[in-house]
This record gives structure tokens, C-alpha cells and sequence, in this order.
């Protein structure tokens, strides 16, 4: 009974949000739509989810979720990555406020000393890279 309000998803809104870093403006685009739609509409620019600051172009047939934010960037910088001015005009414009915290924090008791034990450890835990056994083919005659 305790999982059942973790299997239930609230409803997806039916628009997403399509910033434009050129024009500095924020559009609002009814779900279901392909990006190839908004792509023909701005040539030369490709559509970006924004899930980081990594941008990757999406595929022309790939429809945007509802609920997120995409970014239009030209294709020159379809697999780079945006600054960190730019995500704050991205979070200005959609009128996120205080999205992400940057600073870090170190708490006193963990940045003691570790020991050489948790070096050793580590080797333990990493997965052996899997090396193909290329065998020679024999045809018989």
C-alpha cells in the first residue's frame, strides 16, 4: 500500500519550453511536435534538450516531452557545451530562480584522513575491460 503513490505519475504538462539564446526569448510549443517543425522553421539551428550543460542535438524525428526546456543553438555548436553566463540567461529567461547551488561543501568529518585500506578497496571495484578472443576462422575444403 505504502508504494502505490510511487508508481502513480502526475500528468505531463502538454507544452514545452524552447529558449532561444540568440533572440533571448522563451516560446512556448504544444506536445506532440517533431523537431524537425521547429527546425524548419529556424534553418541552421538545431533543437538541444537541456539536461546539462552538454548540448546535444536531437534527432529530426524525436518529438519534445512535455514539462521540459530546449534550447536552439546553430549547428556549429551542436555538441559543445554552454557557459556558465549562458545557463544563467537560459534560468533568467525561463524565470527559474536559485535552480542550482555551484559552491560545494566539505564536512569536517569526512575530509580526514582515509587510510591506505580504502585505496586498496578501490581496485576491487573496478570492472575488468572485456577483450574479445579473436580466433582464426578455418574453412574446410
Amino acid at each position: 500500500m505504502g508504494n502505490m503513490s510511487s508508481c502513480i505519475h502526475p500528468p505531463q504538462p502538454d507544452t514545452a519550453k524552447l529558449v532561444d539564446l540568440r533572440r533571448k526569448t522563451v516560446r512556448r510549443v504544444a506536445v506532440p511536435t517533431a523537431a524537425a517543425e521547429l527546425m524548419l522553421e529556424d534553418p541552421g539551428h538545431v533543437i538541444s534538450p537541456l539536461d546539462g550543460f552538454r548540448l546535444s542535438a536531437m534527432k529530426a524525428d524525436e518529438s519534445l516531452d512535455g514539462g521540459r526546456v530546449y534550447v536552439l543553438v546553430p549547428v556549429c555548436r551542436a555538441n559543445g557545451k554552454l557557459s556558465e553566463s549562458e545557463m544563467g540567461e537560459i534560468e533568467s529567461v525561463c524565470g527559474k530562480k536559485g535552480r542550482r547551488r555551484r559552491d560545494s561543501k566539505v564536512v569536517p568529518e569526512v575530509s580526514g584522513d582515509c587510510g591506505g585500506d580504502f585505496v586498496g578497496n578501490l581496485n576491487q571495484c573496478r570492472v575488468r575491460q572485456w577483450k574479445p578472443a579473436l580466433e582464426p576462422i578455418y574453412e574446410g575444403m
